[in-house]
């Protein structure tokens, strides 16, 4: 068992008893590194599935949407589905970084920028879809809200432009929120790399020197960033749901839909962190002292909490229709338990509610890194099965005309573009890893300066000084 493993399950959080420049080395390990066989493997695979999914839109930009499984009523499909799922996960990164840094909690520094980077790459792969979903995919830019030759403006009653100001005003805050608490750890980087590295973290550190001018900017320009982001999140979600919840599609025509859809981006983007945490864990051996089974611990009670307020959302959307006899809501619902949707429907309660519920509840689930791992990504299915209810189930079902309803299958090209996404993810991630650092080397610094060990009754008792 390793040495950030050996504590027993009552001891409280401590840093890493590592001298400074081992946590520096230590952080820096994987860019220095060779690429194991593993990582070249699934960074092959990664781009395979890139390409694939690339000549399948493109194939789908000459010929038209006919490609997809749209089928009448049924115009929005596994795209959008996709979409919310990403944007989903891509709007918990920024905002799980945030909440961490302004409660002040000494475990955050293994987990801030893992969760920073993640809406890095989530983003854009959110914001591709729905260009896709235009079928005519070059004419994108009238959802800019600039003049152009014909003198044309975008519909701003349109969930596409609505979709362009949240995405757009959401990726700019993430990047400077990741970037500027990024620059002390390039400057940190620049002595240990040569060559074309050591330029590039030069021009990017800004002649960081240090001084206690400079960390006072960073620390408060990381404080700013923290609020800011806050009601950034809370809006651009909310605007994510009124794609859905303007509409006059009664499963989807629902008030609540705001605050149930930035919860389950919490709830997903939760996921997302654990199942990210335990593959660095087991793949990088240098970050072993960094993440420890405690952080699984304090995720898995946040994870926990999120989960049950995502449970009170969803049927507080079905109970007030269920007590009113509302018709239409009735024979949604009935559609979802009881119809085509039905594994769909329970897996989705069973994934996102039974299990959290039953498995989080116990310490000594959330300090096991596999079972965390395995229900992270039991959750993220859970996730987009839910996706896929609201989007598809809700369509299908709603059309008074029955010699007009069909039934909407996901096509290869469907899938072989989702998959690009998730290719890009994955690819994106593990380039980030080996060109710049994905754990924060100067909170690691700080957080060890800050802790202080004493021995009380033969047992060391860890605790933090307050301040800078």
């Amino acid at each position: 068992m390793s040495r950030s493993d050996d504590s027993s399950l009552n001891e409280p959080y401590h840093a890493p008893d590592l001298p400074y420049r081992e946590i520096i080395e230590r952080s820096i390990d994987p860019m220095r590194s060779r690429m194991s066989w593993r990582s070249t493997t699934l960074m092959a695979v990664c781009f395979a599935l890139i390409v694939n999914g690339a000549i399948c839109f493109y194939h789908q930009f000459r010929v038209g949407l006919g490609l997809a499984g749209y089928a009448p009523p049924v115009f929005w499909g596994t795209y959008i589905v996709t979409f919310v799922f990403w944007i989903g996960v891509a709007h918990a990164g920024a905002l799980i970084s945030a909440l961490l840094r302004l409660s002040g909690a000494e475990w955050k520094s293994s987990v801030t920028r893992l969760a920073e980077v993640l809406t890095l790459f989530t983003l854009p792969a959110a914001a591709i879809f729905p260009i896709i979903h235009l079928g005519r995919a070059a004419v994108f830019y009238y959802m800019l809200p600039i003049p152009n030759e014909r003198m044309l403006w975008p519909n701003f009653r349109s969930p596409l432009v609505w979709d362009f100001f949240a995405i757009s005003t959401y990726m700019t805050g993430s990047v400077l929120f990741l970037y500027v608490t990024m620059v002390p750890d390039l400057a940190i980087m620049r002595p240990h790399f040569q060559n074309w590295r050591h330029r590039l973290y030069s021009l990017l550190a800004w002649d960081w020197r240090g001084t206690s001018g400079e960390w006072r900017r960073v620390k408060e320009a990381a404080a700013l960033f923290s609020v800011v982001i806050l009601p950034v999140v809370v809006s651009v979600h909310t605007i994510v749901s009124w794609d859905f919840a303007m509409q006059m599609v009664p499963a989807w025509h629902s008030s609540v839909f705001g605050p149930f859809f930035f919860v389950g981006a919490l709830f997903s983007g939760m996921a997302a962190v654990v199942t990210i945490l335990a593959l660095l864990k087991w793949t990088v051996p240098a970050f072993e002292p960094f993440i420890s089974r405690q952080h699984f611990d304090f995720i898995g009670r946040i994870w926990l909490v999120l989960g049950l307020a995502w449970g009170y959302l969803y049927f507080n959307e079905f109970l007030p229709d269920y007590y009113t006899h509302a018709v239409n809501k009735g024979d949604y619902m009935h559609w979802l338990a009881f119809g085509r949707f039905t594994y769909i429907f329970w897996g989705m309660l069973l994934c996102n509610l039974v299990l959290p519920f039953v498995a989080l509840s116990f310490r000594e689930f959330r300090q096991n890194i596999l079972a965390m791992f395995v229900l992270s990504v039991i959750n993220q299915c859970g996730m987009y099965f839910e996706r896929i209810n609201i989007v598809i189930g809700g369509l299908e079902v709603w059309n008074p005309l029955a010699s007009n309803t069909g039934l909407y299958f996901p096509t290869y090209t469907e899938v072989s573009i989702v998959l690009m996404t998730v290719g890009a993810v994955i690819l994106g991630y593990m380039l980030f890893i080996r060109y710049l650092p994905i754990v924060p080397i100067w909170e690691l610094l700080e957080t060890q300066s800050r802790q202080t060990v004493t021995e009380v009754a033969g047992k060391k008792i860890y605790f933090f000084k307050s301040g800078d």
